[in-house]
Order: C-alpha cells, then structure tokens, then sequence
C-alpha cells in the first residue's frame, strides 16, 4: 500500500498542537501528584477508587448536551473556556493545599469538575481540527497531537509532578492551573471563526441531541466501535482507579518513582503517535486496530500474573503502544465519516458509549480490589477487553470505512455561505515565525 505524499501542516494547526502540549504537560503533573495526595489523606482504596469515578461521571451526564454546544457555538471560545475553567478549579486547589488541610472530598469535587471541562475541551478539539487541515492531513496531525499528549503527560509533566510535590504539596497544582491559562492564550491566537459548516434549525437542545444519536446508531461500524471502545475503557478504569496502590504496595513503588514509573510507561506511546499514521498507511487500518484491540488482553493478563516492576512497566509499555494507535485510527475515521455540521454531537454521542463506561469501571475497580486484591481488576479486565475485541472482528471492514468515507460530502474546512467562518485560516504573523520549524 503506497502511502500518500505529505503536505505541511499549517501554523494554525501548530498553534492548537502547542497548547495541547502546554496543557498536558499540566496534566501529568497532577497524574502524578493527585494519586500521591490522595494517599496522604486516606488509605481507603474505595475512597481513591472514587476520584477516578468522579472524573468521569462527567462524560455521562453532560457528553451529550456538549455536542449539541459545540455545533451551535464558536468552537474557539468553547476551548479557551473550558481551559481557563480547569485553570480555576486547579487553582483552587493549590490554595486549599497551600493554607488549610486537604479532604478526600475535595479531591472528589476537583475531580468531577476536570471532569466537565474535559468533556468540552476533548470533545472541541477533535471537532475543531478538520477546520484547521485537509483531510489527508488527519491521521498525521492526530498522531502529532496524541505524542504531545504522551509526552507531556508521561516524561515531562508525570516526573516533574512527583519532584513538585516532594518541594510543596501545592506546587503541583498551581503549575497546572498556570499551563491551563497559557494554553487558553495560544489557543484564543487562531485567527477567524470556527462554526458548524452549515447549522439546520431544530427545535432545541434536546432535538439536536437526537439528531445526532440517530445518525451515530444508523451507522453499524461506529455504534459498534463506540460500544467496543466503551468496554475498553470499562476495563482500563478498573485497573487505574486502584493503580497508585497496585504500585505502591504490590510493585513497592515510592511516592518519589511513581512518576518515573508512569513516564517510561509512555516511551512506546510517543513513538506510536509519530509513526502511527505511517504504520497503519502500510499494514491496513482493520489489521492494525484488530492487534491493538487484542494485545492489552494479553498485557492485562500478564501484570495480574506477574507483578513484578520491570515485567509491568514492559506490558504497560506495550500496551500503550497500542490504546495510542487505536486512537489514532478510531479518531480519524470518525472525521473523516461524520459532515462537519453533525460532528459535535456524533462526536460527543460516540464518547458517551465510550468514556461514560469510565465511571463504571473506576468504581468497579476499586471494589474488585477491595474484595478480592489489586490484582483481580487485571483478570476481569482482561475478560472484558476480549468482548471489545469480538466486536471489532465482527464489524470492521475496510469496505465500510471506504462507503462511509464517499457518503460524507462535507467540505473539509467550513463554507461561508451560512455564517463568516472561512474556507481557509487566514495567514497571520505567527505563521511565518513558525515556518523555519516546519
């Protein structure tokens, strides 16, 4: 298979990309430090079990009224809101660390309203970047995006989180508020507006939300895509809403190498999210989504098997490798199927199947592992990633990739006709900074 011919990616996109790092960078440091400040506070594995079930409440309860958002809003300010809200809440926390006494319930709070802001940065910025480059581009500039993801959540942003914490408990926190305002900043640079290609009168919320839950579940590759993704999920919640203690006390893991811990995990992840796109453009989308969905089966099975570290690191290690190229793909075929005016709410329906399991699964987890051991959620997860994976041997096709592809006679960038959202991003300054670097 002959891969297409690269074009450059424009500097708008950059811009995006760039917040998307500043923010993930963040984004590890309190992976990091808010597992180790939970322990300081309760050694209830329940109780930690919730922070990662109130983090995803969230994707339950308002994925499907954020798309419905998204497609009437400009999707520029839905980003710079969501970050300068998490930006807020971070904050507050920092201040709370840095003057009074921490609650487990604080944690809770903090948790659900990270939450919330992730379902509409998330959401928006999947949304957003067919506006901002071709369609050929997507795989590509998706993969860019998921190794900025990794590596500021995992080299940068995990390491420095644990060294933060060892300085002042409320270092960490006030770092990330402080990436999330940067990051609100690069992203209010993009120049023009970034609306629905074409808007259809409805009679309100609730019907846009409709109209975007029927188109998903009359497109069987998708709704069973987003029914395999929402147990994979399901399965991967159980096993980190009690990851912290599974390091700790069965990997004896301390505070100060959990965060190294978690940054060589996600070695394989950067390399995947360069060379993803170019990966799959030779071995085939549907093979390469098939061993993605299959391996963590394995991997799962294996750490619950061998808790030693250096064995878990490898099959976490590889299993990232796998979640990142699975994303990729799933991610791309979904822009490139969806028209552009449908996109939020398709979009936002689709991560309702999938990461409204992750609540589900966070508490199943913790009282998996408080019944039977921090092992046991590896083996039930294991279990349940097998089901995802019958699903995706039954329905992926190429051909119904291909047939969703010729039916979406959406631009690939917006049209003028309904509203001033241009066809093109406007050339602006900053791009000629950024072109020497491209």
């Amino acid at each position: 298979m002959t891969a297409p011919a690269r074009t450059r990616l424009p500097g708008a996109y950059w811009r995006l990309w760039t917040a998307s790092a500043i923010s993930n960078i963040g984004d590890g440091v309190l992976t990091a430090a808010l597992p180790i400040l939970a322990t300081r506070v309760t050694d209830d594995r329940l109780s930690i079990g919730l922070i990662s079930t109130f983090f995803a409440i969230p994707w339950l309860l308002f994925a499907l009224p954020a798309g419905a958002v998204i497609d009437r809003m400009d999707r520029r300010h839905v980003l710079i809101a969501a970050d300068l809200f998490r930006g807020a809440l971070v904050g507050g926390l920092a201040l709370a660390a840095a003057f009074a006494d921490v609650q487990i319930w604080m944690l809770w709070v903090l948790a659900f309203g990270l939450g919330v802001g992730e379902v509409f940065f998330d959401s928006t910025s999947q949304t957003i970047l067919p506006a901002i480059v071709s369609g050929e581009q997507l795989g590509r500039a998706n993969g860019l995006r998921y190794s900025a993801e990794i590596t500021g959540n995992t080299f940068l942003g995990a390491p420095l989180g644990s060294v933060l914490f060892a300085a002042a408990v409320w270092l960490p926190f006030g770092f990330d508020a402080a990436t999330f305002v940067v990051a609100a900043v690069l992203v209010a640079t993009l120049r023009g507006r970034f609306r629905a290609a074409t808007t259809t009168p409805t009679r309100g919320l609730r019907a846009d939300v409709g109209q975007g839950f029927r188109w998903l579940w009359r497109s069987v590759l998708l709704r069973n895509l987003a029914i395999a993704l929402g147990l994979t999920n399901l399965a991967f919640a159980m096993c980190e809403s009690t990851f912290v203690l599974f390091a700790t006390e069965e990997l004896g893991v301390s505070d100060t190498m959990f965060g190294v811990l978690i940054a060589v995990v996600g070695a394989g992840s950067v390399v995947a999210g360069v060379a993803g796109g170019w990966l799959v453009d030779r071995v085939g989308r549907r093979f390469a989504i098939l061993v993605a969905a299959f391996v963590p089966v394995l991997t799962m099975l294996a750490i619950g098997l061998v808790a030693v570290t250096w064995w878990v690191v490898l099959m976490l290690t590889v299993q990232a490798v796998m979640i990142t190229v699975w994303s990729i793909i799933a991610v791309t075929i979904r822009q490139q199927m969806v028209p552009d005016h449908l996109f939020g709410r398709v979009n936002s329906v689709y991560r309702w199947f999938s990461w409204g399991a992750m609540p589900i699964g966070a508490l199943l987890g913790g009282v998996v592992a408080q019944h039977w051991g921090l092992r046991a959620p590896y083996y039930v997860g294991a279990a349940t990633m097998l089901c995802a994976y019958v699903l995706i041997v039954a329905h992926l096709r190429e051909s119904a990739i291909q047939a969703g592809i010729r039916a979406n006679t959406r631009p690939q960038r917006p049209d003028t006709s309904a509203d001033d959202t241009p066809t093109s991003i406007e050339r602006d300054p900053l791009d000629d900074l950024l072109d020497p670097l491209l």
